[in-house]
């Protein structure tokens, strides 16, 4: 549950004029600590984010034991809510030195990157930003202090996301439901969606609910839009023959390979490309895209 009031109460404008470490919001049940205020003289939304981004921590010592994971993650999603409105270099800068405080504590360390992958990078994150999320696990990654399979979890991770960034071409190869090896660079259009589906139910019913929208198809039958539909699995004349809930115009292909190559943390999974195959959007839900193409959605 978000604890809305007490955003808004670390974001009032006109709190009284004291010392950073009297400018406190009362402390709610289920956080670990009290946040900090923005004083009156912060004036604009970003800048009082960027006062209580900075200020965050300061009145919680990180290196001592956290012994309440449950108001750890609600503390840890309510800072992560201030990230959206503040400058970027202010939240990086912000996590940078909570995860260099954090090296104190092997254990804080540790959780303060499970709750980076849950708020900023899992399937129920509610803020995606590669950018901090990177910041978070960079260090992680090559921590001797945290356990080799958590350093090779985050490495592992930190490669995904690097090998495909906003803004960056991609090609791949896939086989066709011809059995025939193709490439996606073959395939010339002004924009490409990429969605990326598995054998799970949620997949079935995205790739279901892409074909059957009015809207999105009608892009793909004019040829301003090419919908390519990637199946994670290796190619098999039962998977070719028996393949449904595919649009007739969609380009439709395998390569099991894919998962570990790209940034897919969520299945089904939305890439959106321009003319050039540079990617313009990444990780994209079934519904964001529909809701993309259907203004009224």
């Amino acid at each position: 549950m978000k604890h809305i009031l007490l955003i808004f109460t670390a974001l009032l404008l006109f709190a009284p004029r004291l010392s950073s470490q009297e400018l406190l919001a009362e402390q709610q049940p289920g956080t670990l600590f009290a946040y900090p205020l923005a004083p009156d003289t912060c004036s604009t939304l970003e800048e009082r984010c960027n006062y209580i981004i900075t200020h965050f921590w300061d009145n919680f010592d990180i290196s001592k034991p956290i012994t309440d994971d449950a108001a750890l993650e609600v503390t840890f999603r309510d800072y992560v809510d201030f990230f959206r409105y503040a400058h970027r270099n202010v939240v990086l800068s912000s996590v940078r030195d909570l995860v260099n405080k954090a090296q104190s504590n092997t254990a804080n360390l540790q959780k303060l990157g499970e709750m980076a992958e849950l708020c900023l990078y899992g399937t129920d994150a509610e803020y995606w930003s590669d950018e901090v999320y990177v910041a978070f696990i960079k260090p992680l990654a090559g921590s001797k202090q945290l356990p080799k399979q958590l350093r090779e979890h985050y490495a592992q991770q930190l490669a995904r996301i690097n090998s495909v960034q906003v803004g960056m071409p991609i090609d791949f190869d896939y086989t066709g439901i011809d059995g025939q090896r193709h490439r996606l660079s073959e395939t010339e259009a002004p924009a490409y969606i990429l969605l990326f589906v598995d054998d799970s139910a949620d997949s079935s019913i995205g790739r279901v609910r892409m074909s059957t929208d009015v809207a999105l198809n009608a892009l793909v039958d004019s040829g301003e839009v090419a919908l390519v539909c990637m199946c994670l699995n290796k190619y098999s004349e039962d998977w070719a023959r028996t393949g449904q809930g595919f649009g007739q115009k969609w380009i439709v292909g395998c390569n099991d390979d894919l998962a570990d190559k790209l940034d897919l943390r969520v299945v089904p999974c939305c890439y959106i490309l321009g003319e050039d195959r540079k990617v313009l959007n990444k990780a994209q839900s079934v519904e964001g895209i529909l809701s993309a193409v259907n203004p009224a959605y």
